[in-house]
């Protein structure tokens, strides 16, 4: 396969802040504001169980693609 169509997961040093604006469900990718702009978001551990509702705040620890990978706020 072309490294052109591998997705590539990048790791940030420090997690960044954001906001839920689209509910992100175990099986759903949602979306967030973060950093400014508006991405759509998945969570980073595929076993989360949480549903996330809209203005939920989050940490972004990742990205994959144009993907932010998060976590819940505990």
């Amino acid at each position: 396969m072309s490294e052109l169509f591998r997705s590539q997961v990048e790791m940030f040093a420090e997690p960044k802040r954001g906001t839920v604006t689209q509910t992100i469900a175990p099986d759903q990718r949602g979306r967030v504001k973060a950093m400014g702009s508006y991405w759509p978001a998945e969570f980073y551990q595929a076993n989360e169980q949480k549903h996330l509702p809209p203005d939920a705040p989050i940490l972004i620890v990742g990205i994959r693609d144009i993907t932010l990978l998060v976590i819940p706020v505990s």
